[in-house]
């Protein structure tokens, strides 16, 4: 489902970007590192939770859609200052996460932090009009996760397994139903299997304990599925006060008639891979749930053939969860690699290979090139007249910096999995990324207050380079983070903002969006800031 189209580039000559503050708030500004960072000091609180992954993902609120960027609160048993048995396998305490943290992506607050919309212990939601209702947690509990975790035994008669209206919870809704321990011989076995003789003398443990294991996410899906593939990290989803992990599956074979094969995971070709599948897994009961999103995928015919009862069509999926499906990076990365050379469309273009295309690279933020990064973002396309939530990246011609195409792949619901190759004219020699980063570098102003940044002690970090098309032309926009040595918690204090030809640098968007159009000054702000 490959849609192209030509993009009717009119040049950086452009002063009055209609609607162009709305596109640029629809970006992520905030990098993954940097609100782990963040996180990790200001939200953990204990040293055994943990935040092993921050997501971006979109919520609706009244004035359309906020991009948000949330990670949940894990336990981690490393951190267990008394690592006896009843503490790494019985205490509710450290056997349970304790639910997750979010900011709004596209924000920042007047200190450069990010703006949280979801935080603390227990979890609360903040207040404003950029705060989704949705973020509210109800339910905190997370017992199965993104990171490897130990088995777990839990006493349902204790008064820490209830509902929040304080009545007696129920196995498979308020906790997990495990495996309960009604039989001697049903303990000798797990106890053996566990190589755990503290399940066979605990005093803590009856005839109602339940025991629960296989908690990490991937490990519990690729045990009931293992014909699937798994590329991805879960991403966690707020869905009715819980929280539920999202997984994307793959279909894939290496024996595909007459197509070449592709690297898809470290050291595993394959010729035909499709992501047919999406998993759903509860983080307090640890529920699963495959939902079949491409039922014409032959493979996944077969799978479902097999076992009918494991897998469910996608309309069966609730709405809330289904308006938050993601297409996956790893799937749109693999796509762009074939397309470096599949763009050709006729044979002799194809055979001559004199258009073959490159992935372009952008500054890391250690200031070395890195490969440029697909990202999400919350934009309206050129030609449609709504935005969506896009995954995004970009070509250059092989060998050349300049930009030649961007591959947009859709993720709202109604329109999901339709790609859209736009192709930028090579004649206007629009720039590419590195070319982007390349006019920043040489720019005096920025220059000089990036030295007297590194000079007074400060770690200049770079963050994602976005191209956000605006009308006939495309902004480049990317965020300025400043860490000190001693405190590595990194701070937003600057936007850099590019047509192609001038490059601003001001404190926010709507500032150096004004700079842009009034002819491409920084705005600087005092040394010490």
């Amino acid at each position: 489902r490959l849609q192209r189209r030509p993009y009717e580039y009119q040049g950086p000559g452009i002063r009055e970007w209609t609607g162009a503050e709305r596109q640029l708030r629809g970006f992520p500004v905030w990098s993954r590192s940097a609100l782990l960072t963040t996180f990790r000091e200001v939200e953990a609180r204990f040293r055994y939770y943990a935040f092993p992954h921050v997501a971006f993902d979109r919520y609706p609120v009244p004035s359309g859609s906020e991009v948000v960027a949330a990670s949940v609160r894990e336990i981690d048993p490393g951190g267990i200052e008394d690592p006896n048995w009843q503490n790494l396998h019985l205490r509710k305490r450290y056997i349970s996460g304790m639910g997750a943290v979010a900011s709004a992506a596209a924000r920042q607050t007047p200190e450069g932090r990010p703006l949280m919309i979801v935080s603390g212990i227990p979890p609360e939601r903040g207040e404003g009009d950029h705060v989704p209702a949705e973020l509210a947690l109800t339910r905190s509990d997370v017992y199965f996760g993104s990171r490897p975790q130990l088995y777990a035994v839990l006493n349902p008669g204790e008064g820490v397994f209830r509902t929040p209206e304080d009545t007696p919870g129920e196995p498979g809704v308020d906790y997990p139903r495990g495996i309960r321990l009604t039989s001697p011989l049903r303990t000798f076995a797990l106890a053996w299997r566990f190589r755990d003789a503290n399940l066979l003398f605990a005093s803590e443990i009856s005839d109602s304990s339940r025991f629960v294991f296989r908690r990490q996410v991937l490990e519990r899906v690729g045990t009931v599925a293992p014909f699937l593939r798994y590329l991805e990290a879960p991403y966690p989803v707020i869905h009715q006060g819980r929280i539920v992990w999202i997984l994307d599956a793959f279909t894939a074979t290496r024996s595909f008639p007459l197509a070449s094969l592709h690297e898809a995971e470290l050291r595993r070709s394959v010729n035909y891979i499709r992501n047919s599948v999406k998993v759903t897994v509860d983080a307090l009961t640890g529920e699963m749930r495959f939902w079949i999103v491409q039922p014409g995928d032959p493979l996944v015919a077969a799978y479902r053939q097999a076992f009918p009862s494991l897998f469910r069509p996608m309309e069966e999926m609730p709405e809330g969860l289904r308006a938050h499906i993601r297409y996956p990076r790893s799937h749109l990365e693999l796509q762009a690699n074939v397309l470096q050379q599949y763009h050709q469309e006729t044979a002799p273009r194809f055979h001559g290979q004199q258009d073959v295309w490159s992935r372009p690279q952008e500054l890391g933020e250690d200031s070395r090139p890195v490969p440029y990064r697909a990202e999400y973002g919350y934009y309206r396309l050129p030609g449609d007249a709504d935005p969506g939530f896009h995954l995004t990246t970009v070509f250059v011609p092989a060998g050349r910096q300049n930009l030649t195409g961007i591959l947009v792949a859709r993720s709202d619901p109604e329109r999901y999995g339709e790609l859209l190759l736009v192709d930028v004219p090579v004649e206007d020699q629009v720039p590419g990324p590195r070319q982007v980063e390349a006019l920043v570098e040489q720019d005096p102003v920025i220059s000089q207050q990036f030295s007297l940044w590194r000079t007074g002690g400060s770690q200049v970090w770079t963050g994602h380079l976005h191209l956000v098309p605006v009308g006939g032309s495309l902004l480049y926009m990317e965020p300025i983070f400043l860490a000190a040595e001693q405190d590595a918690i990194p701070e937003l204090r600057r936007f850099v903002l590019s047509d192609g030809t001038r490059v601003v640098m001001a404190a926010d968007l709507p500032s150096a969006l004004g700079a842009l159009r009034e002819g491409g000054a920084s705005v600087p702000r005092p040394v010490g800031e």
